[in-house]
C-alpha cells in the first residue's frame, strides 16, 4: 500500500510537471526585463520642416533611426561598434519597431521639438544582429547596490553624512537605459548599522554582502568620489571596486574633468553616467555572446516539489542565453535538466549566478563529470 502511494506521488508530479509547460517559456519577469532592454528612452528630436505636421512626421522617423543605432550599440561591445549592420529602411525597418511615445513635445508652425521612447521587436532585432555574427547581449544584469563615498577635505570619508553630494549625484541622476541598473540604498537606521564608511572603503565581504541582500542586488560597488583639480579645472577622483558573491573584487580608477561652465553638480551627474558606462561595458563583455553558438549541458537539480520546481524554471527562463530547457529524468528528490544555451560555459555560470543559481562540478561522482544546479 506504502508502494502504491510513492509511486502514484511521483507520476502525479512527473505530470503536473509536464503541464506546467517544461520548454523555456517567457514569464512575465521575463517579458518585462526584455522589453527593457529593447526599449530606448529619451531620444531627442528637433525637425524644422514646410508646415507643423510634416516637422511632426519626420521626427517620428529621425527618432525611431536615432533610437535604433542606439540600440544596437547598447547591445553590442564598443570594440565591435564600427561593424555594425546599416539601419534597414522600408518594411524592413517597420518590423523592428513595435511602438514609441512621445514626451514632452512642442511646436510651432514649422518646428517640432520633443523627446520619444521606442520600443523594438526582441525577435526581429536578434535575427538582424545574427546575420552579421556579432557578439549580443540577450539580457540585462541584476541590480548592483552602489554605496557611494565622498572623500570631503574638510569632514573626511562620508557616507551616511551629511553633505554628501556624491550620493546626492546618484540617487538623482536617472539611469534607467543602463544594462546593470543601480540601487542607491535609502540611509536608513538598518542602513546605519549595516555597514559604516570605513567598512565599506576596506570592502568588509561579509557587510556588503549582507547589505546587497537586504535591497535585493547582486552585487556591492563601493564607489569612492575625491575632489580634485586639473590643470586649473575642478575635477573628480573616482575609484570604484564591485563586490560580487564569488570571485575577486574589480577595482577601476579614473580623472573626470569638468570643461569649462560645467558647475560640480553637472561634473558628478557626468561621473554617475561614467561609472555606470564602465559596468555595462564590463557586463557586455561577460554577457555577449555570438548568434548562432550553442552548447548544451546536462545538469542534476534538487527538487522538493512544483513550488521549487516553478520558481527554479522561471530563474532559468529569465536567462537570455539559454535557449531551451528540457526535463529528462525525475527521481525521489531530484531532476535531471537539459539546457541549450549560447555562449561559453563561464558565461552561463555567470549568467546562472546573476539569478542566484550556482553551477558546480560534483567531486563525488564516480563516472564522468556530473553538474549541479543549485540555488546559492
Amino acid at each position: 500500500m506504502v508502494h502504491r502511494h510513492r509511486v502514484s506521488t511521483r507520476l502525479v508530479l512527473i505530470g503536473l510537471l509536464a503541464l506546467s509547460g517544461l520548454l523555456a517559456e517567457t514569464g512575465p519577469a521575463a517579458a518585462q526585463s526584455a522589453a527593457r532592454l529593447y526599449t530606448v528612452e529619451d531620444v531627442p528630436v528637433d525637425v524644422t520642416a514646410g508646415s507643423a505636421v510634416a516637422a511632426r512626421e519626420q521626427a517620428y522617423e529621425e527618432g525611431q533611426r536615432a533610437a535604433f543605432r542606439l540600440l544596437l550599440q547598447k547591445l553590442t561591445p564598443e570594440s565591435v561598434h564600427g561593424r555594425l549592420p546599416a539601419t534597414p529602411s522600408g518594411a524592413a525597418f517597420d518590423a523592428l519597431v513595435q511602438g514609441f511615445e512621445v514626451r514632452d513635445e512642442r511646436s510651432s508652425g514649422v518646428r517640432y521639438i520633443a523627446r520619444m521612447v521606442v520600443r523594438f521587436n526582441p525577435a526581429e532585432v536578434q535575427a538582424l544582429l545574427a546575420r552579421t555574427d556579432l557578439p549580443t547581449v540577450t539580457m540585462a544584469s541584476q541590480p548592483v547596490l552602489v554605496l557611494p563615498l565622498w572623500q570631503s577635505p574638510e569632514a573626511g570619508l562620508l557616507l551616511w553624512d551629511d553633505p554628501n553630494p556624491w550620493r546626492d549625484a546618484w540617487a538623482r541622476v536617472a539611469l534607467g537605459q543602463a544594462l546593470v541598473p543601480v540601487i542607491v540604498p535609502l540611509a536608513d537606521a538598518a542602513d546605519l548599522v549595516g555597514i559604516s564608511a570605513e567598512q565599506a572603503a576596506a570592502g568588509d565581504r561579509e557587510r556588503l554582502a549582507a547589505m546587497a541582500r537586504r535591497y535585493g542586488a547582486v552585487a556591492s560597488l563601493v564607489a569612492v568620489a575625491k575632489p580634485a583639480e586639473s590643470e586649473g579645472k575642478q575635477a573628480l577622483d573616482i575609484r570604484f571596486t564591485r563586490y560580487d558573491s564569488a570571485g575577486e573584487p574589480e577595482t577601476h580608477s579614473e580623472r573626470v574633468t569638468a570643461p569649462a561652465g560645467e558647475t560640480g553638480t553637472e561634473l558628478q551627474a557626468r561621473a554617475v553616467r561614467q561609472v555606470s558606462s564602465r559596468l555595462d561595458a564590463s557586463w557586455k563583455n561577460a554577457a555577449a555572446v555570438r548568434p548562432g553558438l550553442e552548447n548544451r549541458i546536462s545538469v542534476i537539480t534538487a527538487v522538493s516539489g512544483l513550488d521549487e520546481w516553478a520558481a527554479l524554471r522561471r530563474k532559468l527562463a529569465e536567462i537570455g542565453m539559454i535557449r531551451r530547457q528540457n526535463l529528462v529524468s525525475l527521481s525521489r528528490g531530484e531532476a535531471e535538466i537539459v539546457l541549450w544555451y549560447a555562449g561559453q560555459p563561464e558565461q552561463l555560470r555567470a549568467a546562472l549566478a546573476q539569478r542566484g543559481l550556482s553551477l558546480t562540478n560534483d567531486p563525488s561522482a564516480s563516472v564522468g563529470a556530473v553538474w549541479r544546479l543549485s540555488l546559492q
